[in-house]
C-alpha cells in the first residue's frame, strides 16, 4: 500500500485522534465506536471492524481501502464537528469536548486542560468552539503535522 503525502498526514492526524497517550494502538471499540458517530451507513456496511488493536500501518490499510477520495479535510472535520455538537447548536461547549475525549479514550485531560483547547480555538471569546473555529484548529494541527511553520 502506497498513501500519498497528504493521505499520510490526513491518516497520522485521524490515528492521533484515536491515540492521544501516543500508546502506538488503537483499540477496536474506540474504532467502532467513531465509525458508529460518523454516521455513515455506508461505510458502516463496507468497513470490516478490526478486532484486534491497530497500529498504525494497519489503521493506514484500513482507512485507504475504505477512503473516500473526493473527501476533503474539511468535510471530514465537519462530520466529527458535527458529531461532538450533540446538542446540534452549531457550536462545540467544553462539555461536548471533554464527552468526546473521554468517548475516544482520552481521560488525562484535566477540565483546565479541556478548557485550555476551547480558549486556542475559540477566536470569538464565547467560551464556545465554532465550525470555522473548529476548522482553523484542524488546518493549524495539520500543518504542524507536516512540520510547517505555524503561528
Amino acid at each position: 500500500m502506497s498513501l500519498s503525502h497528504a493521505q499520510e498526514i490526513e491518516f497520522k492526524e485521524a490515528f492521533a485522534l484515536f491515540d492521544p497517550t501516543n500508546s502506538g494502538v488503537i483499540q477496536p471499540q474506540a474504532f467502532a465506536d467513531f465509525v458508529a458517530k460518523l454516521n455513515d451507513p455506508e461505510l458502516a456496511k463496507n468497513i470490516k471492524l478490526p478486532t484486534q488493536p491497530l497500529d498504525f500501518k494497519a489503521f493506514s490499510a484500513l482507512l485507504a481501502k475504505n477512503h473516500k477520495g473526493s473527501e476533503t479535510s474539511d468535510e471530514a472535520y465537519g462530520a466529527l464537528f458535527r458529531s461532538i455538537n450533540k446538542d446540534g447548536s452549531g457550536n462545540i461547549s467544553s462539555a461536548e469536548l471533554r464527552a468526546a475525549l473521554l468517548h475516544f479514550g482520552n481521560s488525562s485531560l484535566s477540565e483546565a486542560d479541556v478548557d485550555e483547547i476551547i480558549t486556542e480555538a475559540d477566536v470569538s471569546g464565547d467560551g464556545r468552539i465554532t465550525l470555522e473555529e473548529f476548522l482553523k484548529i484542524m488546518q493549524k494541527s495539520e500543518k504542524k503535522l507536516r512540520g510547517e511553520h505555524v503561528l
